[in-house]
């Protein structure tokens, strides 16, 4: 048995802060993990205006703030390396997504890799979406090999971060795809309220459904196209925030018929009802949603330890990092609509 032992940094669309996982993957007829430490680096409140800013500055600006941001994980991460006494062997960055058109043939994910490792000394891999792009394919969901290889118990795999995505197994192939947005739409209503979130569905609770609203959020043009497919941090801003600005209703009934709308979605793609779904992602912290998904689906919704509620995407980057190490495939083209599996991410070194 040959045990590695990576860091996996994940920074998503609802822009709280950095996650990183350290992790110990060995194979014994199967893929198995341990999660060694995981801690979150909370944005202070220049760099959440910075990352915000992203889409809207010049090619010059970005071409720096790329290198900047990669300094600064790698700053992070060296933090965490030397409180933590420990010796990684590689990192395994996502970045974070600033662009993401697999229509036209591009994404951009920030975080330079070769500052990250400049910085720590240690190998690093990122840039995990651009070769499947380039092979015709949406680039995302890239956790489903994870989800196949580590999480594999479990019927559906659904994380519920900014937006949620889900993965299963059909026809003896992994698919996967973004189900639709989530916390990006409950943050953006819980801001107007003054909480940066809504706790446990506190405030959603109160609500009652908006049929108007939930029809419009429904009839979206996103869920009458097959998959693969995606959602990007644009198309949240751009398509589905305008619908929730303009409705009359209270915050409360906004929150109400999002979670709503959230499980409708979810559930047209659980076919078994006495399956099993694996939750995590900020969504699982939110018990009226998880009572929605409860009720919508009749399915058992399974919440794991606290740990791989929070830090799943992070630890499946750093296992897709050791696949990568070991030229093993790390990306599936039954997901992602690919011409071909691949084994991505660009490697840097010291």
């Amino acid at each position: 048995m040959k045990e590695f032992k990576a860091i996996g940094i994940m920074s998503g669309s609802s822009l709280d802060g950095i996650d990183i996982a350290y992790c110990r993957f060995y194979f014994i007829k199967e893929w198995k993990f341990e999660i060694i430490s995981a801690t979150t680096h909370y944005y202070n409140e220049e760099w959440k205006l910075i990352l915000t800013n992203a889409t809207s500055i010049g090619s010059e600006e970005l071409i720096k703030l790329d290198v900047d941001y990669g300094k600064y994980i790698g700053e992070v991460v060296l933090n965490f390396i030397n409180d933590k006494n420990i010796e990684p062997n590689i990192i395994s960055s996502h970045g974070h997504t600033v662009f993401h058109a697999p229509d036209k043939g591009y994404t951009l994910q920030l975080g330079n890799g070769q500052a990250i490792a400049n910085k720590t000394g240690v190998r690093t891999i990122f840039d995990f979406r651009t070769e499947d792009i380039l092979n015709g394919g949406q680039g995302a969901p890239l956790v489903p090999i994870g989800d196949q290889l580590l999480f594999n118990s479990y019927d559906y795999c659904l994380n519920i971060g900014g937006i949620a995505n889900i993965s299963f197994t059909k026809d003896d192939k992994r698919v996967g795809f973004d189900v639709c947005p989530a916390n990006q739409l409950l943050n953006f209503l819980s801001q107007q309220l003054g909480k940066p979130y809504d706790e446990d569905g506190n405030f959603a609770q109160l609500g009652k459904i908006n049929p108007l609203l939930f029809d419009q959020l429904n009839n979206h043009p996103y869920y009458h196209m097959g998959y693969p497919k995606s959602i990007s941090n644009q198309l949240v801003q751009s398509s589905f925030i305008p619908m929730l600005h303009d409705c009359k209703a209270s915050i409360e009934d906004k929150l109400y018929t999002v979670c709503k709308h959230i499980a409708f979605q979810t559930n047209k793609f659980i076919v078994d009802k006495e399956s099993k779904i694996l939750i995590t992602g900020g969504g699982a912290h939110n018990s009226f949603l998880k009572r929605s998904l409860q009720l919508e689906t009749n399915a058992k919704v399974i919440t794991p330890n606290a740990l791989i509620i929070d830090f799943k995407e992070a630890i499946i980057f750093a296992f897709m990092g050791v696949l990568k190490q070991l030229e093993i495939i790390n990306c599936l083209s039954s997901v992602t609509g690919a011409r071909k599996d691949s084994i991505t991410g660009i490697i840097a070194n010291p």
